[in-house]
């Protein structure tokens, strides 16, 4: 039986990767509907509601997610939240958890999804990488925020 259809006209066609630029994690950004903003030093940012991950591009190599949860805990607290850390690691692929001890004792939660950029990215690959990365990020500062209820802060000053 004969097809109604040309097959040389049924092709898909496929996108094809092309390097990601700021410009490109904006239109993303936007197609998804997320707020963001650009810093003064060009840098986006997309706010969520305990978090604001940051894009940041590792010159051409890689380009990077990372939010910081927005409470500071003292260095007394520093124990449970490396078993957090730890447990978070161990048991989901992503994003991954660290710590970081500042000045004056001050404890800080970080999530990251690090993407490397050497065959580029369609704008399909950047909407799942965007969108999945920041609901990995924000789903780590849920179960912070789950774990740690109370004020961290013990001796710091507001």
């Amino acid at each position: 039986m004969p097809s109604d259809s040309d097959p040389r006209t049924d092709t898909t066609v496929v996108a094809a990767p092309t390097p990601v630029s700021a410009e490109r994690i904006l239109e993303a950004a936007h197609r998804l509907g997320l707020r963001y903003f650009v810093d003064d030093e060009g840098d986006v940012g997309i706010p969520w509601r305990c978090v604001v991950v940051h894009v940041i591009f590792q010159d051409s190599r890689a380009v990077q997610l990372r939010g910081t949860w927005h409470r500071i805990a003292d260095t007394e607290h520093l124990a449970p939240l490396r078993s957090l850390v730890e447990d978070w690691n161990a048991t989901r692929i992503g994003p991954k958890a660290f710590l970081t001890v500042g000045d004056g004792g001050i404890v800080r939660l970080h999530g990251e999804i690090t993407y490397p950029l050497d065959a580029g990215m369609t704008d399909a690959q950047i909407d799942d990488f965007v969108f999945t990365g920041c609901r990995l990020i924000v789903a780590l500062v849920r179960e912070a925020e789950e774990a740690f209820p109370d004020p961290l802060r013990g001796s710091l000053e507001p």
